[in-house]
């Protein structure tokens, strides 16, 4: 047992700093999820040029292409081994061992940088101290977690000594922000921002809902769809001007304002071309000023106004499950979202994310039992 994480990151410390770091997401170049797959060699040729571009941390996992993301990884970084480091992944249902040693022959090297638990599903406890013992062997330099309730990264920082936590963030979803991004900071943690263009929207380039092919994950991204696109396709059209006046593009704008974020250390951003390189990995990326993030949280803040519940929401809601009560007490025009999804998480019950509450409360409003 190991109480508490490393302040340090060991042997990661090079590549994680205090300024937040632009680093790849190796799924989309696995050729798979992200609808029609680009021809090997220019998936290639994007991560040759992210390392040309100065990037040095490339995460991927073997779910990724089912392992294609780690074979290219291996074969284009071979000759920079010692300049980059590179994070991969354990299924929560996988053998730990047989699984690394997998991905480690995709890899084409002896060791990762940083092996990650994919998710927290059940026995993930005695997954996780398997990770920390194929560390002990010098399978992996670091171990860290994804995907976990703040309660589970409590408890996981007493079974093994993590360097990194990894999740979802991006200027509109900001779940992290509640309980792990503050938990992090507090114990050392270097935190890991995965969708930091929440799936592509953030480039600005949807003007309407997208229509996926089949095989691409985000045709079941609830953001895509309805009146959640709408919301957000407005605030995209309101920040459009904060980014022109800033003389950058939305996509700079979208990480400026992550960069900006206490205890954010690394960034990783999808791209499968040289030309989604060109866009995302500008040299030395900066923070956005203070003002400049305000301005662009205000713009959020007022598209996700807390709702209210109507009068008639008291009466109907007495006949529903415990979650839709829980979420329609605490709809009193004041209360984040965000807010509501981690203090039922709190309790250490099936957990919440805001984009829960949303839903149900778009549901609502449609019925006349709540207004925003």
């Amino acid at each position: 047992m190991c109480e508490g994480a490393r302040t340090d990151v060991g042997p990661l410390s090079r590549f994680l700093d205090v300024a937040a770091r632009l680093g790849f997401g190796a799924w989309a170049v696995g050729g798979s999820g992200w609808g029609a797959a680009e021809q090997e060699s220019e998936r290639a040729a994007a991560i040759r040029h992210a390392v040309e571009r100065g990037v040095t941390f490339f995460d991927t996992a073997p779910t990724y292409g089912a392992g294609e993301s780690e074979r290219l990884l291996g074969r284009v970084l071979k000759g920079e081994r010692e300049r980059v480091a590179i994070a991969t992944k354990v299924g929560p249902r996988d053998d730990p061992r047989a699984s690394l040693e997998d991905s480690l022959r995709r890899l084409e090297t002896d060791y990762v940088d940083l092996v990650q638990l994919h998710e927290t599903l059940e026995r993930w406890e005695w997954q996780l101290e398997k990770l920390h013992a194929l560390q002990l062997a010098g399978k992996a330099l670091a171990v860290g977690l994804c995907n976990a309730t703040h309660l589970q990264l409590e408890r996981a920082l007493a079974i093994a000594p993590l360097a990194t936590y990894q999740a979802a963030y991006n200027l509109f979803d900001r779940d992290v922000a509640e309980r792990t991004l503050p938990l992090c900071r507090e114990r050392g943690l270097a935190f890991l921002a995965y969708r930091p263009l929440a799936a592509g929207l953030l480039t600005g380039k949807y003007a309407a809902p997208p229509q996926f092919a089949d095989g691409d994950h985000r045709r079941q991204i609830y953001w895509f769809k309805g009146k959640e696109f709408e919301r957000r396709r407005d605030v995209i059209e309101r920040l459009r001007p904060i980014a022109q006046r800033e003389g950058i593009s939305l996509i700079a704008l979208a990480l400026g304002w992550l960069r900006s974020q206490p205890g954010v250390s690394m960034i990783l951003v999808g791209a499968r071309s040289r030309a989604q390189v060109n866009e995302a990995f500008v040299p030395d990326p900066r923070p956005l000023i203070p003002d400049t993030c305000c301005a662009i949280d205000a713009i959020v803040a007022d598209a996700f106004r807390p709702a209210r519940a109507t009068p008639q929401l008291g009466d109907a809601a007495r006949t529903w499950g415990e979650r839709e009560r829980f979420i329609a007490a605490r709809l009193d025009g004041t209360t984040r979202y965000e807010a509501i999804a981690a203090a039922w998480t709190d309790r250490g019950d099936q957990p919440m994310i805001a984009a829960q509450v949303k839903v149900f409360v778009d549901q609502l409003v449609e019925q006349g039992l709540a207004d925003v």
